[in-house]
């Protein structure tokens, strides 16, 4: 296929015996005359369709790609890689990694080119389709795609057919099922559409069967950042164009450490495939995804970073000793080694040298500053950069979720007085996952139960107190190692507190405009964050406010009109004032235990 033009290419899926009924079909239903659908549909396929030319393959790896990668050195799970390689000599490979960076799409073809594995075709957007990476790209694997055709059923046709024809042809296939570039630095909800189109082509005969291949990719830090979370707060995003390639490639001149690749467990897509109707197929597309981002989230590694910035954005503003950030790191590291947690080298984190020379790359880059004209030098997240600071830390908070929602069902037990610890404890659990359902990847709920018990015996080794039949006290949280939720959970629960507020102050009767609503939720937050109603800039962020809508319309209200709706909303507001406020006295209860004045000698 590499030696085939575009043109070619395209004729060929275009007069395919499939391409052509499905077409008869797709015309009938929009009403257009085959002829004219089928032109529309080879216009398409043009602009769709790429080939692998040998040398815009050389250009696309020795120009483009080190150009793009040249800020990072590599760490990459070269054992799973090679497992990979052997599979993909009878199977085609579907790539799913994470989505942080323009530079992915580089680094992973870096990977794979490193050990000879072919090259993947890539599914991406449109709006890279400018020269050079347009050009070079579509003869060499680049797919350019549509954002959004939900309803260009001839498109959709085009899409799904041209990854027919490349299953069948046994390529491998890449492409980011969060949809775009993560603003948080953890997963976003997944996006289904290509997906979909890839369970339809294997159920084709000629296909034995597919693996789909969880790619975690975690940066020590990214140069693109900044202007992620400017998006975040309103910014408008800057067009991809030549001047903006020129600059990008520019700024990747500056060394940025170490980009950590890891691939999970790889599973067989045809053993998912259901024998059922729509229904069950749009079941096991959900049940995929979910399979796909646990995957990720399991071989997503704990960076240095990710722990410093965990210390410092947890104290509102304050700044901390080198010894005080040290104190925060060093029981989250007994933490990660307890749970055998995927990590990075963390080992120089040990000592005070360590521990600054990671605020230290954090200082280079502008999240964190340094003032030493006191007595001892103190260090704090720069103004402005805290939901930049909070991509690094959120690149982990998978890893401490649980146990943060431990600690918040302990303080709601102890509330209570005199409830079962665990009956109180769970119950405080689950509705506290049901908030973050569409923030985090939760296992089902009878994994789940059994991780929030492995999570309090780690709490209370000893399970003197969180037992069945007995009521806790908040002498467990007292003694606990070390708290955490204060530290990971905040912006998400304040950035739902913020729609649930403006949700409840929507008149019944009118319709709720989405793009509005969130520029109001964006205003409201920047003023309730400079009023210190709330603590967390980084919870002001179109991401996680576009996840609290959606976890809104779930419940039912975003229905202008319908009964009882302002009594549902005003119950979500006072649900999110309150875990705001249980995540506060938590951050107040560990403040009262480990705060002392910085010893100045």
């Amino acid at each position: 296929m590499a030696f085939l033009t575009r043109k070619a290419v395209a004729f060929d899926v275009l007069n395919s015996k499939k391409f052509e009924a499905e077409l008869v079909i797709v015309a009938m239903k929009t009403g257009k005359p085959l002829n004219e659908a089928r032109r529309e549909a080879y216009r398409a396929l043009r602009s769709v369709v790429s080939i692998q030319s040998p040398f815009f393959g050389f250009l696309m790896d020795r120009a483009l790609g080190a150009l793009y990668t040249r800020a990072w050195s590599l760490d990459v799970d070269w054992e799973a890689l090679k497992s990979l390689q052997h599979e993909n000599a009878n199977k085609s490979l579907v790539f799913l990694p994470t989505h942080r960076s323009y530079a992915d799409n580089f680094i992973l073809a870096k990977v794979l080119q490193s050990i000879g594995m072919p090259r993947n075709y890539v599914l991406g957007g449109e709006n890279l389709r400018f020269f050079p990476i347009g050009t070079i790209g579509r003869r060499a694997g680049g797919v350019f795609i549509r954002r959004s055709f939900k309803d260009d059923e001839i498109y959709k046709l085009v899409v799904r057919e041209y990854m027919r024809y490349l299953v069948n042809s046994g390529a491998n296939l890449e492409w980011y099922m969060e949809g775009g570039r993560s603003r948080t630095g953890k997963l976003r909800p997944p996006r289904y559409g290509l997906l979909s189109y890839l369970l339809s082509a294997l159920n084709d005969d000629a296909v034995e069967d597919i693996l789909l291949v969880p790619v975690s990719t975690t940066y020590d830090q990214l140069q693109e950042v900044g202007k992620l979370a400017a998006e975040e707060m309103g910014v408008a995003k800057e067009k991809e164009n030549f001047r903006w390639f020129a600059n990008y490639v520019k700024a990747q001149k500056r060394k940025n450490g170490t980009v950590y690749v890891r691939f999970g467990q790889p599973f067989s897509l045809r053993e998912a495939i259901p024998s059922g109707n729509n229904q069950s197929l749009r079941w096991t597309i959900d049940k995929i995804a979910f399979e796909i981002f646990q995957r990720i989230n399991q071989v997503t590694p704990v960076t240095a970073q990710a722990l410093v910035t965990i210390a410092l954005l947890s104290v509102h503003d304050h700044a901390l000793t080198l010894k005080e950030v040290q104190n925060v790191i060093d029981p989250l590291l007994e933490y990660v080694a307890q749970r055998d947690l995927p990590l990075t080298a963390l080992g120089h984190l040990r000592s005070a040298h360590g521990v600054e020379e990671v605020l230290n790359t954090l200082i280079q880059s502008g999240v964190i500053g340094r003032y030493d004209g006191g007595m001892v030098s103190v260090f704090y997240i720069e103004p402005g950069k805290h939901s930049v600071a909070a991509f690094y830390r959120n690149s982990a908070i998978h890893w401490f979720v649980n146990r943060a929602i431990v600690e918040l069902g302990v303080m709601a037990a102890s509330r209570e007085g005199t409830c079962d610890a665990i009956e109180c404890g769970l119950e405080q659990a689950f509705a506290i996952r049901d908030l973050l359902k569409f923030e985090f990847i939760f296992s089902e709920k009878s994994v789940f139960q059994e991780e929030i018990k492995i999570e309090a015996k780690l709490i209370d080794p000893d399970l003197r107190h969180l037992v069945p039949g007995k009521a806790v006290s908040s002498s467990v949280l007292e003694k606990a190692p070390f708290l955490i939720a204060h530290r990971v959970l905040p912006a998400f629960l304040e950035a739902y507190f913020i729609v649930a507020d403006q949700l409840a102050a929507q008149p019944a009767d009118v319709p709720v405009d989405e793009e509005l609503f969130l520029a109001r939720c964006i205003a409201i937050g920047k003023q309730y964050v400079l009023q210190k109603r709330l603590r967390n800039p980084e919870c002001v962020s179109l991401e996680l406010f576009r996840n609290a809508l959606a976890l809104a319309a779930k419940r039912g209200l975003l229905q202008s009109g319908s009964e009882g709706i302002m009594d549902r909303r005003r119950q979500f507001a006072e649900e999110t004032t309150t875990a705001v406020a249980a995540v506060a006295a938590i951050g107040e209860l560990d403040y009262r235990l480990h705060h002392h004045e910085e010893e100045l000698h």
